[in-house]
């Protein structure tokens, strides 16, 4: 499928108005987001390298022609010829002296070309080991590639469940919101029969007042948000954007801690790329030692010069031989050990990110479970807070307590809520970083994993 294809088939529920998913968005983020498209045009270079690699396996045809013109007529010029006396019969030939004679070996102008062969028929293998060298490239900028993406989709899961999260912070207000209405209105017909100060109504009209600020803020961040999330996913910043409603909890992951750390020092694409790296400069380097070595060259061609002095016009070559750079002043060994030197800096640096992708996942891993519990931990406190609202909502009814007891034990009621999203949301995008670490494809995983129910 062509990219503008997919592009179209990822922006169909945009345009048909229906909610993004997350699966889509993470997609989206694959394929149209700039690290995507910068990862594609880096391994399409590379390709483009190995290609160049490729070509000493093929012949080198040359040919060259073209119509010459010369100021002097080229010739030859002969010595002085001295001939001595010699005797014909009774006469006596005085000593000849045959002056320089020039003969001339071609026109001043003439057509002329030239078609040669040439292939490199050994050469102890130096472009085995540069086409070897080339591959590991392209794996290398591949791996690169996909941990860019990969990070790219994780900020954007990111985004996205913050901007769920902005949505489930308003259903907490408008909730608040709906109580305190409705406190407002047990105050107010309290206060006409002067049960209560109108001091009890001020402190709700307040806290209605507070809720409304919060609900505005909450407008604002959400439009940053939103434009945040658009242009991680490759899209204009004021394009509309449609999400679902919630989100349930992250899908349970098939992994403890000890797996995850395995699994990122092998499978992390930061890490593979750094192996393939040090797989290329070790084939490179191989190819450096062997140019102390001679090559085998073979070359046929075919030279054409208008020449009227020449007996044969034409002219049909065959050469086999060796090509062998003796001595160049140190050169190719520095080289050599150069690229040596690289390899030996780049297998430290694979060890490194190997030790730091394992520390890297243990990390999102402990924070995902974390994230968890104090998720469980909200949802057991907000249970707790409604219980506690309703009991003090009825001692409130009785006379037994006073405005700001209901209004605190509300307060703690929508904290405990909105703690409860914020940690749920949280472990979210704890878990899709984690996932990139890991060298996971994330819209696989959440496409087949369905999700835990809500804590």
């Amino acid at each position: 499928m062509r990219p503008a294809a997919a592009l179209l088939l990822l922006a169909l529920p945009a345009l048909a108005g229906e909610p993004l998913t997350l699966v889509q968005a993470l997609r989206q983020a694959g394929s149209a987001s700039l690290p995507a498209e910068s990862a594609r045009l880096s391994l399409a270079a590379a390709r483009e390298d190995e290609a160049r690699a490729r070509s000493p396996y093929w012949p080198d045809l040359q040919v060259q022609g073209g119509y010459r013109l010369l100021d002097e007529r080229p010739g030859l010029i002969s010595q002085p010829i001295s001939l001595g006396a010699m005797q014909l019969g009774p006469f006596t030939t005085p000593p000849v002296v045959v002056p320089p004679q020039v003969f001339p070996t071609e026109d001043r102008h003439a057509w002329q070309y030239r078609i040669s062969l040439q292939y490199l028929v050994w050469d102890f293998g130096r472009r085995d080991r540069a086409l070897a060298a080339a591959r590991a490239g392209v794996a290398g900028t591949g791996f690169q590639g996909g941990a860019e993406v990969r990070r790219a989709q994780g900020e954007a899961a990111a985004r996205y469940v913050a901007l769920l999260d902005l949505e489930a912070q308003r259903r907490v207000l408008r909730q608040r919101k709906t109580a305190l209405e409705g406190h407002r209105a047990a105050v107010q017909a309290l206060f006409e029969h002067g049960v209560v100060a109108r001091n009890d109504l001020l402190r709700t009209e307040v806290a209605l007042r507070r809720v409304e600020d919060a609900d505005r803020a909450l407008d604002a961040a959400g439009a940053s948000a939103r434009e945040a999330l658009n242009l991680a996913l490759g899209r204009p910043a004021a394009e509309p954007l449609a999400l679902p409603g919630d989100l349930a909890g992250p899908p349970e992951l098939p992994w403890d801690e000890a797996a995850c750390r395995a699994k990122a020092a092998e499978a992390n694409d930061s890490v593979r790329a750094l192996a393939a790296r040090v797989r290329a400069l070790e084939q490179r380097t191989s190819a450096l030692r062997r140019d102390q070595l001679p090559v085998v060259v073979a070359e046929a061609s075919h030279t054409y010069a208008q020449n009227p002095y020449l007996a044969h016009e034409h002219e049909n070559a065959l050469f086999l031989g060796l090509s062998w750079k003796v001595f160049d002043g140190g050169g190719r060994r520095a080289r050599a050990d150069q690229s040596e030197a690289e390899s030996a800096r780049a297998r430290r640096e694979l060890l490194e990110a190997r030790r730091q992708a394992e520390s890297g996942a243990a990390t999102a891993f402990r924070a995902y479970r974390q994230a968890l519990r104090e998720a469980e931990t909200a949802g057991t406190n907000a249970r707790a807070a409604e219980e506690n609202l309703r009991i003090v909502n009825d001692q409130y009814a009785e006379g037994l307590l006073r405005t700001i007891d209901v209004l605190d034990a509300e307060s703690v009621l929508a904290e405990s809520r909105s703690a409860q999203a914020e940690r749920r949301y949280r472990a979210f995008a704890q878990q899709a970083a984690l996932l990139a670490l890991l060298g996971e494809d994330l819209p696989a995983f959440y496409e087949r994993k369905p999700s835990a129910p809500e804590p």
